[in-house]
């Protein structure tokens, strides 16, 4: 195994929502060195909320804040380091995600859902970069896994398989945590931007399939309620405003998540569209998104069976009332005959 010291960039980010709108100054606009558009519409323009250094384990880290509306903030801490392949990168790396879930916690980010990355650049080499990669595969892999105990060889090879190539003398390897970007010149925002982009994909569709979870046990309950016919007959706005807001969310969604493999079509086979694709497989975004969509089918259906359930209820009940009125009718009819003969007499 190499030990040589690799020099590097440490740059790890969270992406959170918040409904909070910060002040922003700068808008962000990322230079690319290489000949591939940038997604329109995909990602808002990101503007600059703060700039900050804090020291970490007695070292300055610099610390980004970005806002893209609405209601995205991610914040980015980057490190030089001597040697990005050294073992204490892992306690690094830790302690980064912590701070910038500290900062991300001060615009009012949910807790609970946010999505974290890391990314290890790398331009201090010269020539092919898999002549580095082949030197130091174990401890690449690694730090992609975020594990800390040797690899097996096939491991690393299936860690390392997914990787695209620009340029003779650049690389870059994705996993589900991080990725390694080798790059002589330094064109590394490009990547972030990607990374980016994608992490938030993700983040929403986590956010929208734990909605869409409550929303399947407050409807289990209300077809309880319907078999059991206990359901008021005031609960019938609910069912409609149900149905609509689940007609919508899929309209929505629909709209949000297929613009994003519009715009990769519209560009074909550029960097870009071909780095996001690998992305979203290293994201599992396709499983993501069937699950959300069986996860809408599923509410409709219920929400049928409730309005088919209601409407059983509400005829029987209706029937009952009528049949009830010709009965007191009837009864009307028979005491006023045998006031009238009673009369006569």
């Amino acid at each position: 195994m190499n030990t040589d010291p690799v020099k590097g960039t440490l740059i790890s980010f969270l992406v959170g929502i918040t409904e909070m709108s910060p002040d922003a100054e700068e808008i962000v606009d990322i230079k690319k060195l290489k000949s591939s558009p940038s997604y329109p519409g995909v990602l808002p323009k990101q503007m600059i909320v703060k700039e900050e250094k804090r020291t970490i384990e007695n070292m300055a880290v610099d610390f980004l804040v970005k806002f893209c509306p609405p209601g995205v903030v991610i914040v980015e801490a980057s490190l030089e380091l001597e040697n990005i392949l050294d073992s204490s990168v892992f306690d690094i790396k830790g302690n980064l995600i912590v701070e910038c879930r500290t900062i991300l916690w001060e615009y009012h980010c949910d807790p609970y859902f946010d999505e974290e990355y890391t990314v290890y650049c790398v331009s201090d080499y010269r020539g092919d970069p898999e002549v580095v990669i082949s030197q130091h595969k174990d401890s690449i892999a690694g730090l992609l896994k975020t594990e800390r105990i040797p690899l097996d060889d096939e491991e690393i090879d299936a860690t390392l398989k997914f990787y695209i190539k620009y340029a003779k003398d650049d690389i870059t390897i994705v996993d589900w945590d991080g990725a390694f970007v080798f790059d002589p010149r330094g064109d590394f925002a490009s990547n972030i931007e990607l990374f980016q982009i994608a992490n938030l994909h993700l983040l929403k569709l986590r956010v929208l399939e734990q909605e869409l979870e409550e929303r399947l046990e407050t409807a289990a309950r209300l077809l309880q309620r319907t078999t059991e016919r206990k359901i008021p007959w005031l609960k019938t706005r609910e069912i409609r405003h149900a149905l609509r807001e689940i007609i919508q969310i899929r309209a929505e969604s629909i709209m949000e998540f297929e613009a994003t493999e519009r715009d990769i079509k519209l560009i074909g086979d550029w960097y870009s569209a071909r780095l996001y694709d690998l992305m979203t497989k290293k994201l599992h975004l396709e499983a993501w998104r069937a699950n959300i969509n069986k996860a809408l089918d599923d509410l409709e259906d219920i929400y049928s069976m409730i309005s088919e359930n209601f409407s059983v209820s509400f005829s029987t009940t209706l029937e009952f009332i009528i049949a009830f009125g010709w009965f007191v009718l009837l009864i009307g009819y028979f005491a006023l005959f045998f006031l009238e003969v009673f009369h006569k007499r």
